[in-house]
């Protein structure tokens, strides 16, 4: 009973009454956004949700760099961003693609003794709509639904360098921290990196993101060969040197093949080469 008092406590304690009603504007702009409105203009926010214009303002702002809303910039008008994936990522297209790569995901998952990880892109943001995971100890620590930011990570690398041009530019254009010592944040070097991803059709990760931790990934195509998901699979640096990364490379391109095939991709030649591009980092 004393414990549950404290817990009460505890709760109450944590509720800050202007912390609920920011919270409480917040859902009211996203809660806008439906079938028949997709998107609205930061004046059509403000004045449907009955919102004084800066309040709405800050909201937005900070949904945005929260990536729940995402601006087009040619049109000025908001949609939903990939941070909703999170609880999102069982809609229609989505759930057919992860039911379709579970299997694949399991294989793998049993094949290596690794933890697997399927990903999609959402406006330019990977996103983990699918994992599985190892028994063995010094395992990774991520979960599902959760936002892969930039290219510190293999299944980011993927999208990068398979994405368009603009897309590759503002890839560029964001500043990169060093999240660790190994992180490339030099945009030459990263876009010479990007393109040998291209090339061989594989990203890695060499504790680039987390120390301890390495990564390689394939891109998923569909039947047109687009690439639609990437496949990874996450290791302890510790299991991942030497022959490690070599059996896990070779695993992981096995089972991306046959889980494309399954989207009814059959693949031809080699990756087109991206052309090269370096830009200042600022």
């Amino acid at each position: 009973m004393e414990r549950a008092r404290e817990d009460c406590v505890d709760a109450n304690v944590a509720l800050n009454p202007k912390e609920i009603g920011a919270l409480a504007k917040g859902l009211r702009l996203l809660r806008l956004f439906d079938g028949m409105n997709r998107e609205w203009t930061l004046q059509e926010l403000f004045q449907t949700a009955n919102l004084p214009r800066m309040t709405a303002y800050r909201m937005v702002r900070t949904l945005e760099s929260a990536s729940f809303l995402v601006r087009d910039p040619k049109t000025n008008r908001y949609h939903l961003g990939p941070a909703l994936i999170a609880t999102s990522y069982v809609s229609d297209v989505c759930a057919e693609l992860v039911a379709i790569a579970r299997p694949h995901l399991v294989d793998l998952a049993e094949k290596t003794g690794e933890a697997t990880v399927l990903a999609v892109e959402v406006d330019g943001v990977a996103v983990r709509v699918d994992m599985v995971g190892t028994s063995r100890p010094s395992k990774p620590d991520f979960a599902l639904g959760q936002i892969i930011d930039g290219t510190a990570d293999a299944c980011g690398k993927i999208f990068a360098a398979f994405g368009t041009r603009n897309e590759l530019v503002k890839a560029l254009e964001h500043r990169r921290s060093h999240l660790t010592p190994y992180t490339i944040v030099d945009p030459c070097r990263l876009v010479a990196e990007l393109d040998q991803v291209v090339k061989e059709g594989l990203a890695f990760q060499r504790e680039e993101r987390a120390i301890g931790v390495c990564a390689v990934a394939v891109p998923v195509c569909n039947h047109l060969g687009k690439v639609v998901a990437a496949l990874s699979i996450v290791v302890p640096s510790g299991r991942f040197r030497g022959e490690g990364e070599s059996n896990f490379t070779r695993e992981l391109r096995i089972v991306a093949s046959a889980l494309s095939a399954s989207l009814d991709h059959s693949a031809s030649g080699s990756w087109s080469a991206r052309n090269n591009l370096c830009l200042s980092s600022r």
